[in-house]
């Protein structure tokens, strides 16, 4: 065996050393990927439960909503009677007694921006038409009646 050869069998003995640690390097980071990626995939099974659980509740209230509401649906006819009153005393968060007083038109004139002095008058009326969109006139009759009827079954959710 000559010099060159103890050489060689030492250079090949380091290669294999450096071959067997690359590869347990490698071995490694495999493995700590292989972790990552589990994890990853875990947590993202988890957000996505909880976004199924989320959603589920969301609907659920939503149909609850559109349950309780669903005594307050109107038929659109323009007559601003007692049950229509009562809707509109839901929507606006005052005592549902279906009678439109003084509190009733006071949430109405504040909601369509007129003054707050529980008096329906021409200024009410031009104010609510102006609020639905609908001829400006100050005479509150069936075709303002129908537009509100129409506003309320869609602030109910119909």
């Amino acid at each position: 065996m000559g010099i060159f050869d103890k050489i060689t069998g030492k250079e090949a003995k380091v290669k294999a050393e450096a071959e067997a640690k690359a590869a347990e390097v490698k071995a490694a980071a495999e493995k700590a990927a292989a972790e990552k990626k589990a994890a990853f995939e875990k947590n993202m099974a988890e957000v996505k439960k909880q976004q199924e659980a989320k959603v589920a509740e969301v609907k659920k209230a939503v149909e609850e909503k559109l349950a309780a509401n669903e005594a307050f649906k109107l038929d659109v006819d323009g007559k601003w009677g007692p049950l229509s009153i009562k809707a509109a005393q839901h929507i606006l968060g005052v005592a549902e007694d279906g009678i439109c007083g003084p509190e009733t038109i006071k949430a109405i004139q504040k909601k369509v921006g007129a003054a707050e002095d529980g008096i329906w008058g021409t200024e009410t009326s031009k104010a609510l038409q102006k609020f639905l969109g609908v001829t400006v006139d100050g005479v509150a009759g069936p075709e303002t009646f129908k537009a509100f009827q129409t506003w309320i079954n869609k602030e109910l959710g119909f």
